[in-house]
């Protein structure tokens, strides 16, 4: 074992012991085997000092596997748990909702939002979604076969996550053109805005810009 820090005394049952003993919670680095590769992690469990052993907590235990399944995940440039809930909620989709979109398992997106690391291909492929054009483009090839309450949702966020984009367009067109003018009877340029151009070019998908100074 590596060096075990202590971090707070604690009574409580010994499930080796099988009685209850004076026992010692701290933290202890680890190495763990994630698809082959090692993953180092600070990991949290219990040390029995009259047995002389050391033991995890249910909670604990699942820590360390999830803060090492986080690391592969980092190393890898995979989408985090989060990533993916996140990307499944500004759609206003249920898990189980997600996957039958997406023509994957129920429980598929259960699992990678619990932790669970994703195949290559699925990962590609929400990673694809991340772009909302892509997610748009996606869903209007599937539309015809989902669920008509399912298509009306989905749309229904489709055209919030447009109108906000095309509002968004809007002020900041509405701040460049309020910049006080250069010199005398001039409007300011566009070209001398590079920090709002850049806004304007910097969201998910392109903007409609005939659309925006319409509205």
């Amino acid at each position: 074992m590596n060096t075990f820090k202590e971090i707070s005394k604690i009574k409580k049952e010994c499930p080796v012991c099988e009685t209850e003993r004076a026992l010692v919670y701290g933290e202890m680095d680890e190495v763990l085997k994630v698809r082959g590769e090692d993953i180092e992690i600070t990991s949290k469990l219990n040390y029995c000092p009259e047995g002389n052993h050391y033991f995890y907590d249910v909670e604990d235990e699942e820590d360390k596997f999830q803060a090492a399944y986080r690391e592969y995940k980092r190393r890898k440039g995979y989408l985090q748990s989060e990533e993916i809930k996140s990307l499944r909620k500004q759609y206003r989709l249920s898990q189980k909702n997600f996957a039958r979109l997406l023509n994957w398992g129920d429980i598929t997106i259960h699992r990678y939002e619990s932790g669970a690391i994703q195949d290559d291909a699925h990962n590609d492929f929400l990673r694809m979604l991340l772009d909302f054009n892509n997610f748009k483009k996606y869903f209007e090839s599937k539309k015809n076969i989902l669920d008509p309450d399912l298509v009306s949702l989905v749309q229904e966020a489709i055209d919030n996550i447009e109108k906000e984009h095309n509002r968004h367009v809007v002020d900041l067109i509405f701040k460049i053109f309020s910049k006080p003018a250069t010199g005398r009877g001039q409007l300011p340029s566009i070209e001398a805005q590079p920090d709002y151009i850049e806004q304007l070019n910097d969201g998910q998908y392109s903007a409609n810009r005939e659309l925006a100074l319409a509205a």
